[in-house]
C-alpha cells in the first residue's frame, strides 16, 4: 500500500511540476523507507523508475514512461504494422511475479484488429481458459492460466480519431 501511495505521489508531483525531479526522488523513497524498505527513485530520463529492497533482501522494480516492452514480454505480437507508444510501455518486477503492459494504434477497425488476437489467443487456449466480452466500440479478451497463474489480457478499443487503440497487458506469477 505504502509503495502504490509512493507512486501516487511521484505521478502528480511529476504532472504538477511543484517540484524538482531530486526533491521528489527523495521525498518518495523517504516514505517507502519508513517501513524499512531501501528505495531508489529515478525520474531523470523522462519516466520513472523505482527500485526497492524489502528488509528481507527481496528486490522489486518498477518502470513507467520509459520501459521498453517487447512481443516476448506480453507473449503475443503486436498487431502487424503497430509499435509500442513512446511513454506508454509499464514493467513491474517483484518476487511474487511480473507484469508488463503496451499500447499500440492501428488504423484498422477494432473489430478487425480484435479478430486478430483472438486467433492468436485463442491458438495459445489449449488448458487455459479464454474469454471475451465486446461492445459496439472495444473487445476485452483475455487468456488465464489457473495453474501457472498467468494472464494475458487484450483490450482493443475505438481510436479518439480513427482506427483503434490497442491495449496489452501480461500479468506472470513467479513460480514458487
Amino acid at each position: 500500500m505504502k509503495r502504490t501511495l509512493a507512486l501516487l505521489a511521484v505521478v502528480a508531483l511529476a504532472a504538477c511540476g511543484k517540484a524538482s525531479e531530486t526533491a521528489a526522488e527523495k521525498m518518495i523513497e523517504s516514505q517507502i523507507g519508513k517501513d524499512g524498505t531501501q528505495a531508489k527513485v529515478d525520474m531523470t530520463s523522462g519516466g520513472i523508475k523505482i527500485s526497492t529492497t524489502d528488509a528481507s533482501g527481496k528486490v522489486s522494480q518498477m518502470e513507467m514512461g520509459t520501459a521498453k516492452v517487447s512481443e516476448a514480454d506480453v507473449g503475443l505480437p503486436f498487431y502487424p504494422g503497430t509499435q509500442p507508444r513512446e511513454g506508454e510501455m509499464t514493467k513491474v518486477s517483484t518476487p511474487e511475479g511480473s507484469m508488463v503492459t503496451v499500447t499500440l494504434h492501428s488504423d484498422d477497425a477494432p473489430a478487425k484488429v480484435a479478430g486478430f488476437y483472438r486467433d492468436k489467443l485463442k491458438a495459445q487456449a489449449e488448458g487455459r481458459q479464454f474469454t471475451e466480452m465486446s461492445t459496439a466500440d472495444a473487445h476485452t479478451l483475455m487468456l488465464a492460466d489457473d495453474k501457472s497463474k498467468q494472464l494475458t489480457q487484450v483490450t482493443v478499443a475505438k481510436g479518439d480519431s480513427k482506427g483503434s487503440d490497442i491495449q496489452i497487458m501480461a500479468h506472470r506469477t513467479t513460480a514458487k
